[in-house]
């Protein structure tokens, strides 16, 4: 039974004060996030999400509308070149 007392004094002086430091440093932010997390999802900011997908799908296709304009035009220059170099 004397054998355990100096044990559980060094377990409370040390173990249970690490133990708590460990918990706020490394459990605090990471329930915080995730508590973030499930009221952004319940706020609605998931539409936020969404909206700025359907400007990137906007100017994705802008983007692809002009390279097919550009190939268009270049095989057009292409086209007009080698008559030039046949006459």
């Amino acid at each position: 039974m004397y054998e355990l007392v100096p044990i559980l004094a060094i377990f409370f002086t040390i173990g249970v004060p690490s133990l708590a430091l460990a918990s706020h440093l490394v459990l605090r932010p990471m329930v915080r996030d995730i508590i973030t997390a499930i009221q952004a999802n319940k706020t609605g900011r998931d539409s936020d999400v969404h909206e700025r997908l359907a400007r990137l799908e906007d100017r994705y296709s802008h983007l692809e509308t002009q390279v097919t304009r550009l190939l268009e035009a270049e095989s057009f220059l292409r086209e007009l070149g080698s008559g030039r170099a046949q006459r």
